[in-house]
């Protein structure tokens, strides 16, 4: 007995001596390039709770049912700096409860998971990977890659992860050469929904030219391909496209920067099928006063669709950001997203949905939210918020949805 307990005083010892030496190590760390609200802090966690009212819960176009709901919403970012890697991670759950729901579950849950990994080899030479997860239970928006603004709807429990590499090297001090790769995996549970489950890899090289300190040039080049579990006859779902593009990103002045990407790709179906079609992406950040951002954009792609009888889609998305410091404690914010598509390439066969030579149909959807925060102390805050969704779909699935609520949220 005598010896175990010494065995275990030693454990107890040695991990005492290895958590201070890590605790030493994040506080004498230099490579952080993702920092916290607080630069000081390695970790934070808020959670939020909110009451509103939902008049369209089930995103109908007739017999629309609407509730009472409450929202639990915690957060969880972590940073793990050291002298040459970095290592964070940001976690969101949201829970949300109907009251006068009717059928099935009266909650939806959203998990959402962000792991963001860099080393530096050596001042020339750096990978990045970052890694995002999504768990939608019951969903009705998703956001789906960080930090973007284009929402979109999903029907149906689904899992969601995009993992992203980056091997960057600066040749010179001006030219910096990048491979990366992406691996997007979607599953739905539904076995309704389950046709539209892939895997989606899109390997690529870039080269960017550093014009002077304002001004970057860049040339691009990616391949895409798309491996349905169930690619349909004559294997015409699964999909090969390239995709080359130039990018130019400037920053005007402190206060003003702006990006634009402009180019073009082609796909070839399984079958054999090809199209082609433009790419453009840019926007452009204000800072109109040291208080106040503004930020607009605007893409114009072809994607992978999720809309049931068509295999691709172009869309034009379109998004405005607005953040204003009314006073020191209370901040107003404005979000827009509009989003445009046009479903191509029907299905054909004995189990397609849409026959061949149908004329392609469109989707619109709309959302707004105009709301603001009010700081109580450094780890208290009110919320309040108004969100209007209009969507028009294929097949007549047009809808509005109007929800409000407000809460507090609790910061550490």
């Amino acid at each position: 007995m005598k010896s175990l307990n010494r065995i275990s005083q030693r454990c107890l010892r040695w991990s005492l001596v290895i958590l201070g030496l890590w605790i030493s190590n994040l506080a004498q760390a230099v490579y952080e390039p993702s920092q916290l609200s607080d630069p000081s802090r390695r970790w934070s966690l808020d959670v939020g709770i909110s009451a509103g009212y939902d008049d369209n819960i089930y995103s109908q176009s007739a017999n629309e049912q609407s509730s009472s709901t409450t929202t639990l919403n915690p957060r969880l970012s972590v940073n793990i700096p050291l002298d040459q890697t970095f290592i964070g991670l940001r976690y969101n759950y949201d829970w949300i409860y109907y009251w006068e729901r009717t059928g099935g579950d009266k909650y939806d849950q959203n998990h959402s998971a962000d792991l963001i990994f860099s080393h530096r080899f050596n001042p020339r030479l750096q990978l990045d990977l970052t890694d995002n997860f999504r768990r939608g239970i019951s969903p009705a928006l998703t956001d789906i890659i960080a930090n973007v603004p284009y929402i979109r709807q999903e029907q149906g429990n689904y899992f969601f992860n995009n993992l992203t590499p980056t091997l960057t090297f600066n040749l010179t001090r001006v030219w910096t050469l990048s491979l990366y790769t992406s691996w997007e995996y979607w599953s739905w549970d539904n076995s309704n929904i389950a046709d539209q489950d892939r895997n989606i890899y899109s390997p690529g090289v870039g080269l960017n030219y550093l014009l002077s300190s304002a001004t970057t040039l860049g040339v691009n080049f990616r391949l895409g391909i798309v491996d349905y579990n169930d690619p349909g006859l004559n294997n015409q779902k699964n999909s090969t496209s390239e995709m080359a593009y130039l990018f130019v990103s400037h920053m005007f002045n402190p206060q003003l920067s702006a990006q634009l990407s402009a180019g073009g790709s082609t796909t070839e179906m399984g079958d054999s099928h090809s199209s082609a079609s433009p790419y453009m992406s840019g926007g452009l950040t204000y800072r109109y006063a040291p208080n106040g951002t503004v930020s607009i954009g605007a893409s114009y792609f072809l994607y992978t669709s999720d809309q049931y009888g068509y295999r691709t889609s172009d869309a034009v998305a379109s998004y405005l950001q607005l953040s204003h410091a009314i006073t020191m404690k209370f901040t107003a914010r404005l979000g827009v997203t509009f989003i445009h598509s046009e479903m191509n390439d029907p299905e054909y066969g004995p189990d397609a949905i849409i026959p061949p030579g149908m004329s392609n149909p469109s989707e619109d959807a709309w959302r707004m939210n105009i709301g603001g925060s009010y700081s109580f102390t450094r780890w208290l805050f009110a919320e309040a918020y108004y969100e209007f969704i209009h969507s028009s779909g294929v097949g007549g699935g047009s809808y509005d949805r109007n929800r409000v609520w407000g809460g507090l949220r609790f910061t550490y």
